[in-house]
């Protein structure tokens, strides 16, 4: 063996012993904290959200598994992963990022009953919620108030 590959392995194996074990970055914290919560708040396991998305369940597993402190291969998921978890969620990707919100009111039920749900149900939903409030309305103006 060479003087030359002799430094060369000991200057790698410095290198190796002085770059520090991967943690979980507040990033990852935040994306894995979002996803848990906006799932979890849809009634959805890993493997349904993970359907909805076109991502395999590991993939969800192991983006998750950050909160458990344990840095994997998805903590960091492409742009295209991200956007298809949000989408499969009702989110745009920037709400996967952002830092959590306040707690809303508990009234806020059907934004809850909507995420995750396919944008042709969610236009129905809308409709029928936008004809019950239209109807609760002429009601109120044909009903005579008592004074």
């Amino acid at each position: 063996m060479s003087l030359k590959s002799e430094a060369a392995r000991s200057v790698r194996a410095r290198i190796v012993e002085e770059i520090p074990r991967p943690r979980a970055t507040d990033l990852a914290v935040r994306l894995a904290e979002q996803v848990r919560r906006l799932r979890t708040q849809a009634g959805l396991t890993q493997a349904e959200l993970a359907a909805r998305a076109g991502v395999t369940v590991e993939t969800i597993a192991r983006l998750e598994r950050v909160l458990r402190g344990r840095l994997s291969a998805n903590a960091n998921p492409s742009l295209e992963t991200m956007e298809r978890i949000g989408t499969a969620l009702g989110v745009e990707v920037s709400e996967l990022l952002s830092a959590p919100a306040k707690q809303k009111p508990k009234d806020d039920r059907l934004a809850a009953v909507l995420r995750g749900v396919s944008p042709a149900t969610r236009r129905r939903v809308i409709r029928v919620a936008e004809a019950l409030v239209r109807d609760d309305r002429a009601d109120e103006r044909t009903t005579p108030r008592k004074r």
